[in-house]
This record gives structure tokens, sequence and C-alpha cells, in this order.
């Protein structure tokens, strides 16, 4: 609720130094907040053992299942402490740090109504695994997209992959943000994907990536391991094709959404564009994997991350019109609940009751 009020915000006028110091004060205490929800956490999020293990008995045995730069990273805090929550203040704050300061530098227009979309969509990384932090570094790769600076580019997408591998496609985003690609071609890939998932291709293409990769490897091996948590996981869900279906129908109606303020903001949002592109790519990816592979599924995030912010620009582009904005405003709001509580629901025994270290 108070996350909804302050987005508001973003589409009421301020003389221009009040509004920096409202957004200053915003920043620095919701991310005082996330930071410390973060941090204190105990036995809670999914994973936790696992995590902590790795952390806490870190040995070679321990660590055969991560990834090289994650391994490093913990490796470096457990020389100076054993103790996992100074682990986690490191870890949240780093993955906390580097989106707000992309959301702060880029998107001060609509600064709070990504952190009320980034608390809805992803808990704004309170319980923070490792894929969390690759997205921070993906997301603020992007930067250098931005500026055409493809050398710094590859070094934040490199270490963000060796963070968790499912980094690895956002390489490509450098051509894609600023590739020029018509509406109706996202159109045609997007129902010809949706085409390729229905009829399973996903299996097809997962038999000839861990046939080059060796299923001994340890990409392999991961891979399989994925593969044996997701078919747990769809035999206590629902229908996995329904719920495909519906992940879908909700896509199809924000793409057309999205694509008519592209059109008609005509160029004046700078990063319009560029985002959508990057969105749908995750949409694309997601289509293809989402029904059988959730495993590869997982690639689609970094990109689907960019939702927030075309759901942003959108809300912004309908400020002048003051009826029709606090509409599509109610609208989000209600979709952001909707899917916050989708998210709790996932894991619920997981997130509730929130248990600190004081619970200990």
């Amino acid at each position: 609720m108070i996350l909804t009020t302050l987005s508001f915000t973003d589409y009421v006028r301020f003389e221009k130094n009040q509004r920096k110091i409202f957004l200053v004060t915003g920043a620095c205490l919701f991310f005082l907040v996330f930071w410390t929800f973060s941090s204190l956490r105990w036995e809670c999020g999914t994973d936790w053992e696992s995590y902590y293990d790795t952390f806490f008995y870190f040995s070679d045995a321990h660590t055969v299942n991560f990834e090289p730069g994650y391994i490093a990273l913990v490796g470096k805090i457990r020389e100076y402490t054993s103790n996992y929550t100074v682990f986690l203040t490191i870890f949240s704050f780093l993955c906390l740090a580097l989106k707000f300061s992309y959301f702060y530098k880029f998107h001060k227009e609509f600064f709070f109504t990504l952190i009320l979309l980034f608390f809805c969509y992803y808990f704004a990384d309170i319980f923070a695994v490792r894929q969390n932090l690759a997205i921070s570094l993906t997301l603020f790769s992007t930067v250098f997209i931005i500026r055409k600076q493809p050398v710094f580019f590859v070094l934040f997408v490199t270490l963000a992959a060796s963070i968790h591998y499912s980094s690895i496609l956002y390489f490509f985003a450098y051509y894609i943000y600023w590739s020029k690609i018509s509406d109706k071609t996202f159109y045609y890939l997007a129902a010809f994907c949706v085409a390729l998932g229905l009829i399973g291709i996903g299996t097809l293409i997962l038999d000839l990536v861990l046939r080059a990769l060796g299923i001994d490897g340890f990409i392999g091996a991961k891979i399989n391991n994925y593969l044996n948590e997701d078919s747990e996981v769809l035999n206590t869900t629902n229908n996995p094709i329904v719920m495909y279906l519906l992940g879908v129908t909700k896509r199809f109606l924000f793409i057309p959404f999205f694509i008519f303020v592209k059109n008609r903001s005509k160029g004046n949002f700078l990063y319009f564009q560029g985002y959508f592109n990057l969105y749908m790519v995750g949409n694309l990816t997601y289509f293809v994997f989402a029904k059988d592979l959730a495993v590869f599924a997982r690639a689609s995030v970094p990109f689907l991350l960019f939702e927030i912010f075309l759901i942003g620009y959108s809300l912004y582009f309908f400020k002048t019109r003051k009826n029709i904005m606090v509409i599509i405003f109610a609208l989000i709001v209600f979709f952001s609940w909707t899917r916050f509580n989708a998210l709790v629901n996932s894991y619920y025994d997981l997130y509730v009751p929130y248990k600190s270290v004081f619970n200990i």
C-alpha cells in the first residue's frame, strides 16, 4: 500500500528540487528496508539449505553444483567470516545497489513505479539467490549498450554468466537492443514461437544441447538437475498446458498495449524501442520453452525484467490524460497485486512467515 501510494506520486506535478529530495529520501529509505529484510532473513526463501551449506561448509563437495563466479564470491567472503548473515548482507547489497542505481540514473520520472513492480514481480530481491545477482549485472550492463561501449558490456555479462549460466543469452542483447524490427514481424515471431512451444520443440533442442555439451559435463549435469526439479513441480501443480496458455494470454495482452504506446509516443521515450526489443526476446524464449522446459525459460528472465520499465513508460505516457491514467494505474496496481500473490503462493511455505536471524 505504501509503495502504491508513492508510485502514484510519479505522475503528480512537483517542483524540481522537491521532487529530487523526495526521490533521494524514498530511494534511500526503501533500499534500506529491502536490504535489511534480505540481510536478516533466516531459513526462508528458496534453496536455503543448499546455499547455507555451501557457504558454511565451504569445500569442493559443497560447491560442485555452483558456477565459478559465485564460488569465487563465496570463497572470498569465507576467508574472513563463517557468518552467513554477513554473506547475505554483502550479497543482497550487490543485488539491490546495481538495480537501484540503474532505476535512479535512467528512470527518475517513474522511479517509485519501478520499485513497486520490482517488489511485486521479484520480492525486491529480499529472497535473492545467485540468479538475482546475475540479473542485476545484466541490467547494469545495459548502461554500456546505451553508451555503445561493447567491451564493458561483454565484461559485465561474462561476470553475470559466471554467477548464473542463464545469463549467457544476454550476450545477444547488444545487437538486439539496436535492431530495427517491425511490429508485424514481432507478431509473426510470437505466433510462430507459441506454435513451437505447444508442439514441444524445446525437448528436441534440449536433446541437441545435451549431446553437444555431454550429459556428464558440468552444464549438462546442471540441466538434468533442474529438469528433475521442474518435473517435481509439474507433478504438484496445475495442468502445465493451462498454466502455459495463461502465461501466453497475459503476454499477448501486454504486447499490443506496449506497441500502441511505443508508436503513439513517437520516439519521445528514449529507451522504449530498445527495451521493447529485449522484452520481446524474453517473450519468444518463454513461448518456446516454458511449457516443457522451465530450466531453459529461465534464460528469458533478464529480458522479461524490462516489462516493469515498459509499464512505467506506459503510465507516464498517459500522465497528461488524467482520467485514462488513473484507470490504467488502477488496473496495473490490481495486476501487480495478483502477481505478488502468485509469487507468494508459488512456494508459500518458504516465504510465509518471514523469519529473521533473531528467530534462531
